[in-house]
């Protein structure tokens, strides 16, 4: 089963890209720690946080959470990935991709009903669509899906690495 995150608000590029990688990622700008808690629990999520104090909080309330300490996005996703025993990342899209916007789920759609949506140089040159089942927004396969999958390689390498223990 995959993990279930939720990240605090310093990490929004994370929690994005978590999300196109097909995670479920909760995350909201203005929250209160004793939210994310909350929610944590309740949900059964992973707290993903930079927040020192917050990130001791969840290991006094034996919660499952990973402290990021790195402003590299890269390294912190090894690092999130790593903690969490997961050891590839599928190439995008896949059908685990979610919403980037509210992390609902994406469905494929007809682009003849969403014409309005797509701008009319995009619209011929693409096939397939996909559509949030819970908000309005609209995906295609662009040009940005290129790095998004070199990104997931430069990951995939680094993951199949050994981490070296120091005792």
């Amino acid at each position: 089963m995959n993990p279930r995150f939720i990240a605090d608000s310093m990490l929004g590029k994370i929690a994005r890209k978590l999300r196109i990688f097909g995670y479920n990622t909760e995350y909201f700008l203005n929250v209160a720690d004793n939210c994310i808690l909350k929610r944590a629990i309740s949900e059964n999520r992973i707290i993903l946080t930079r927040d020192k104090g917050l990130y001791y909080r969840l290991v006094k309330k034996n919660l499952l959470g990973v402290l990021i300490s790195s402003d590299n996005e890269p390294d912190s996703l090894v690092t999130i990935l790593r903690k969490c025993g997961i050891h590839h990342v599928d190439i995008v899209p896949n059908l685990n991709t979610r919403c980037t916007k509210c992390n609902g789920d994406l469905i494929s759609a007809d682009k003849s009903l969403e014409i309005r949506k797509i701008p009319e140089k995009v619209y011929s040159n693409i096939q397939l669509i996909y559509k949030c089942n819970t908000c309005p927004k609209i995906y295609w396969n662009g040009t940005h899906i290129d790095s998004i999958n070199l990104l997931i390689t430069d990951i995939n390498k680094r993951l199949q690495k050994k981490v070296e223990t120091i005792y």
